[in-house]
């Protein structure tokens, strides 16, 4: 799990660091400069763009705060940016927060993105039509990220493991997929656009055998918080959930407008950007809800990062077990379902 270790640790070097700001003050909604930042740093996982909706069409001002998004696919400096206290929430996956939290990095699960639907997935050669196929096959896949995770999962599920396979670690799903077109390996865990365009980007060579719309809400994208500058920043933090509820919605009423919007800060086109989109569920008020359910009455969240904690276990990427109490929080959830 080079990947993912390498990036926590980096990020736990500075939890000794990080620093705390003064409480918000009362604000007005009519001066964006006088309103309390929020930052949040992502990555070009098409399933976080509403955030940037949110700040272009006033939703966040809206709510009384000012939304700053920042993008880098860096995860030591994401990490490192929420450890330091220089970003308010970080978008991560559920998985990567355990691994996460094994490494003593100081992050709460407070919100949900979305989930993966159908833009992760493997691909094979034609001759492997299951997962089941995979035995004993070479398999290119990024090491220590959700991809690997997705597929650890699939191995399980249908009696195989980790030994069971030729392992292939990559960096990204791109690499993974251009080390399957060039013949190298026999299956390869990637992302869009290898797998909307699979037949015309290897020759015909590879399908597509299973994908996450098989597996709704496995690879279950969040926003996680600092554990330690949480309390302060709750109040803040709430008030830009609440735009991203807004976006949301807008992106579903606006399609056209929103992806235009996400097309021009991811830098694509925006033909494109829809198909990208597709691949993920964004999750509104009601889909967050069904997913965390509530501290006394946790939802299918609470399950999910049991099996992580057990798969990353199996892998060797977390040396003991992970109690999904330490990596989620339900305070700012419940306060947006006005169940506290």
């Amino acid at each position: 799990m080079k990947v993912a270790t390498r990036s926590i640790l980096s990020a736990a070097l500075l939890i000794a660091t990080a620093c705390h700001r003064a409480p918000e003050q009362a604000t007005t909604k009519t001066n964006a400069s006088a309103l309390p930042k929020v930052k949040v740093a992502i990555n070009t996982w098409p399933g976080l763009g509403p955030y940037y909706v949110a700040h272009e069409k006033g939703f966040d001002r809206e709510e009384g705060v000012d939304l700053e998004v920042v993008m880098t696919e860096d995860t030591v400096a994401r990490n490192t940016s929420l450890i330091a206290g220089e970003v308010d929430l970080v978008g991560i996956t559920l998985d990567n927060i355990v691994i996460a939290q094994s490494k003593g990095v100081s992050m709460r699960v407070v919100g949900e993105s979305d989930f993966s639907n159908g833009g992760d997935g493997i691909l094979a050669r034609k001759g492997i039509n299951k997962v089941a196929d995979l035995k004993g096959k070479k398999v290119a896949c990024p090491e220590g990220l959700p991809s690997e995770f997705f597929l650890l999962y699939l191995l399980e599920k249908n009696g195989l493991g980790p030994k069971d396979i030729t392992l292939v670690p990559v960096d990204d799903g791109g690499q993974a997929g251009t080390l399957f077109a060039s013949g190298k390996v026999d299956a390869a865990v990637t992302w869009d656009p290898w797998i909307s365009q699979a037949e015309a980007k290897t020759n015909g060579a590879g399908h597509v055998i299973i994908t996450t719309r098989d597996t709704p809400g496995l690879i279950l994208g969040i926003v996680a918080a600092n554990k330690t500058t949480l309390p302060e920043r709750a109040d803040r933090i709430t008030r830009a959930q609440r735009a991203w509820f807004k976006a949301v919605q807008y992106c579903r009423d606006h399609p056209v407008e929103a992806n235009a919007i996400m097309a021009s800060k991811y830098n694509v086109p925006v033909a494109d950007f829809g198909p990208m989109l597709a691949g993920a569920k964004l999750a509104d008020l009601q889909e967050t809800n069904k997913t965390f359910g509530t501290h006394s009455n946790p939802g299918p969240i609470v399950q999910l990062a049991k099996d992580a904690s057990r798969i990353w276990l199996m892998a060797g990427a977390i040396q003991k077990p992970v109690d999904p109490a330490d990596v989620i929080d339900w305070t700012i959830v419940e306060k947006l379902s006005g169940t506290k």
